[in-house]
């Protein structure tokens, strides 16, 4: 046999045995406690918002997703985005990784980066029994990255997608879906409003797969309440964020919040690409206003879709056999430290983001803790998602994935020692060469329970919009200072947050390129376990 021969198998081996060892460690196989595993395995539903801020999850806009996925569920208070924005969110979700290693930083090229697109959560549902099903929004530009418009993404046996006619385009009028394969065109009358189309072909998929032998994996993206882009839908709303016309009239009188954030007065401690936003002026003020009320009634359409899918599982008989998961890709930003819409950046309104997780008392063990005040994020979904589901992160023995987010399950039933204490989690994002419409182009940061730390090494010229290099820095004591007015850094060597700033600044460096977690996964060459 040749050297390289060899060679070539010596490597094919290494990756089977890591494979083999991943496919082991994973907790669905090895720490899945005996009585979940006795359990048939649930149906997963998830439904995800764009764009919604974590205050709009309130009693008033959303009362059945409250009652019915928060009532008798978990609500995780500290729910970060680890990219704040819907490409590299969702693809997050998809994957259980930061951006650094899913490869999506940004959404343009959005979909077309995504490493490894046939490994994601969909395939590995598939392969442990599932039918799949996605309804709504995909990932940014996937159309641009197929060579047809119908095509079914890897993994889903179900697709029932939003087509998006070109990048700067969102609509809830006049739009294509793809339904399996094929493309079904869709007006401007009130039932093809797109949430409303959302909701009815989500609770057609439970209707059509529940019960059946095999469980459901329904995932439900809806637009709302993103902003409408190259398009006017007509009415107070229209060209911002059109509600179900329904509920044209609802938080009409509703007041735009103002807290010490909002058109921060003092920002000559913040960043270059603050310092350069102007203070927002009276008819600035009454569009964040507008878009505001508009972000909340758009939400009224998707709870009730909630509330139809919820009742569709109890008429199914399979409510007590079905976990729910409820979350936004980012949050969003009206006003705050003069901001007046987008998300991108990484303050405390675009990270946070809603989220709520019922699991039924058979597949847990104890009662639910009723609210999770640790560090969480959306790379700790999949994992959650796969524990349930006692699956693994592999499409095939050979082809596994390393995700770099934790299952929820344990801090769920109320405790778990294995969760790790502080736990820091990255936060990033990279533009490339451009910046579209936020200013900002390029950082990494960690964020903990009380401080976050962003290190920002691009930001856009404000006349060309391209990227160009910049080295500045924010910290802020989440705890002292929730709304961020206050930039410690850099920090008085005689104070206490110099400490803690240096800590944060060591841990980044440790984590900005971090891949899998420690005890369950074979550490990646080069790279550093994540927390």
């Amino acid at each position: 046999m040749s050297a390289n021969r060899r060679h070539s198998l010596g490597l094919a081996l290494g990756v089977a045995a890591i494979a083999a060892s991943l496919w082991a460690m994973w907790p669905g196989v090895a720490d899945r406690s005996h009585a979940a595993r006795s359990q048939p395995r649930p149906n997963i539903v998830v439904v995800i918002t764009d764009d919604q801020t974590v205050a709009s999850l309130s009693a008033a806009t959303m009362p059945s997703t409250l009652g019915l996925i928060g009532g008798d569920g978990t609500e995780f208070t500290d729910a970060v985005a680890t990219t704040p924005l819907c490409c590299p969110s969702r693809a997050s979700l998809l994957t259980g990784q930061y951006a650094h290693n899913h490869g999506t930083l940004a959404n343009n090229p959005g979909y077309e980066a995504l490493r490894h697109k046939a490994n994601t959560l969909p395939a590995w549902l598939r392969r442990a029994g599932y039918v799949t099903a996605h309804v709504g929004k995909y990932l940014n530009r996937y159309k641009a990255s197929v060579n047809k418009p119908g095509k079914v993404a890897p993994g889903w046996d179900e697709w029932h997608t939003v087509i998006d006619p070109a990048r700067r385009f969102v609509r809830y009028y006049d739009y294509r879906l793809a339904v399996n394969g094929d493309v079904a065109r869709f007006g401007n009358k009130p039932r093809d409003y797109i949430t409303r189309v959302i909701n009815r072909r989500a609770t057609r998929m439970i209707d059509e797969f529940v019960p059946k032998r095999r469980p459901l994996y329904l995932q439900v993206d809806h637009r709302a309440p993103h902003e409408e882009e190259g398009a006017n839908s007509g009415g107070p709303c229209g060209g911002l964020i059109p509600p179900d016309r329904r509920d044209a009239a609802a938080f009409r009188d509703e007041p735009l919040p103002r807290p010490p954030s909002f058109d921060e007065e003092d920002v000559s401690d913040k960043p270059t690409f603050i310092r350069q936003l102007p203070p927002l002026g009276a008819a600035t003020t009454a569009t964040i206003e507008l878009r505001y009320r508009c972000a909340l009634a758009s939400l009224r359409a998707v709870d009730r879709g909630v509330r139809r899918i919820v009742a569709e599982l109890r008429r199914a008989k399979e409510l007590d056999d079905t976990v729910l998961l409820f979350t936004s890709d980012n949050g969003f930003f009206f006003g705050e430290h003069r901001i007046p819409e987008q998300k991108t950046r990484p303050y405390e309104e675009a990270l946070r983001v809603p989220l709520l997780i019922r699991i039924p008392e058979r597949y847990r063990e104890g009662a639910a803790a009723p609210r999770v005040s640790e560090p969480v994020s959306n790379i700790d979904l999949a994992p959650t998602i796969l524990e349930l589901a006692d699956a693994r992160p592999c499409r095939s023995a050979r082809k596994c994935r390393v995700m770099d987010g934790r299952s929820l399950t344990g801090l769920i039933e109320g405790d778990d020692p294995a969760w790790p204490p502080n736990r820091a989690i990255v936060v990033e994002f990279d533009a490339g060469e451009r910046a579209r419409r936020a200013n900002v182009c390029r950082y990494q940061g960690v964020r903990s329970a009380g401080h976050v730390y962003v290190r920002h090494t691009a930001a856009a010229d404000p006349a060309t919009g391209q990227c160009r290099p910049i080295d500045e820095a924010e910290h802020y004591d989440l705890a002292a200072d929730p709304f961020q007015l206050d930039n410690l850094y850099p920090a008085d060597p005689s104070s206490p947050a110099a400490g803690i700033e240096e800590e944060l600044r060591a841990r980044l460096e440790e984590l900005r390129d971090c891949a899998g977690i420690a005890g369950r996964d074979p550490l990646q060459p080069g790279r550093s376990y994540c927390e």
